[in-house]
């Protein structure tokens, strides 16, 4: 195979092939680093989901303490305080609408604490206010899941607004921005909702608890395109000698 073939170095090949190595192995280690990270989240997702729910209060001193509380199962009781709702936009199956974040006033401690209280379709939303027509008035003990607010990272962050738009919406998940736009008190966590018998919106338990896992075939794609690379720099660094004494690949 190597008969007939003198190796030839080309400096300006070589440079950019060494760029083009460098950067698809970079991304193929990220998507392993990927991997891992997304395997340790479905196995604590697993392992948590089904477990009884503890206080919420007992959850966020453990979260402060610098423990992992992700979807733990919470209970929290309490009223919901009108008028000071946050619509953040999102979908499910597909359909657009909004997720509606709903301060709930504890029996004990100060401030509110926000709850995802589930979907609400966009159709719905043209014809009923938010607030009053979904959420019921008196004492509610709140089931579902702990999360901490969404802070988007780089590149996701130089796109996504951190403001409300001018109708209303929201597109982050972060009840500090939304105790500071409604002029209460609140703390950078808050509760997904479970869905509620006999509610039909908004519809709780739409916490997302299946993750697509393809990192290991995305790391694989990149190291196999390295391997090209390095095999179309061998192909241009060992031309073959022609008969009248010049080479081509």
């Amino acid at each position: 195979m190597l008969e007939g073939r003198h190796f030839q170095f080309r400096p300006v090949l070589t440079v950019f092939t060494a760029l083009g190595l460098a950067i698809l192995i970079a991304l193929g280690s990220w998507q392993m680093h990927r991997l891992s990270w997304k395997q340790e989240l479905i196995a604590k997702v697993d392992a948590r989901i089904e477990v009884p729910p503890i206080a919420f209060e007992d959850a966020v001193t453990r979260a402060e303490a610098g423990e992992d509380m992700e979807y733990t199962p919470v209970k929290l009781t309490g009223e919901w305080v009108p008028e000071k709702e946050a619509p953040v936009f999102g979908s499910l199956d597909g359909k657009a609408g909004v997720y509606l974040f709903a301060p709930l006033a504890p029996q004990s401690g100060s401030g509110v604490i926000y709850v995802n209280a589930g979907y609400v379709p966009q159709s719905t939303l043209r014809q009923e206010n938010l607030g009053a027509p979904y959420l019921a008035m008196g004492s509610q003990e709140i089931i579902g899941l702990f999360r901490t607010r969404e802070i988007a990272s780089p590149p996701a962050s130089w796109f996504r607004s951190v403001q409300k738009s001018v109708d209303g919406l929201w597109f982050m998940r972060d009840p500090l921005l939304f105790a500071a736009d409604a002029g209460v008190e609140t703390i950078p966590f808050y509760i997904d909702r479970f869905a509620v018998d006999g509610a039909l919106w908004p519809k709780g338990g739409t916490t997302r608890i299946d993750f697509r896992n393809k990192h290991f075939e995305y790391a694989l794609t990149w190291y196999g395109l390295a391997v090209a690379l390095l095999g179309v720099w061998l192909v241009f660094s060992l031309p073959k000698k022609s008969p009248d004494g010049r080479f081509f690949a």
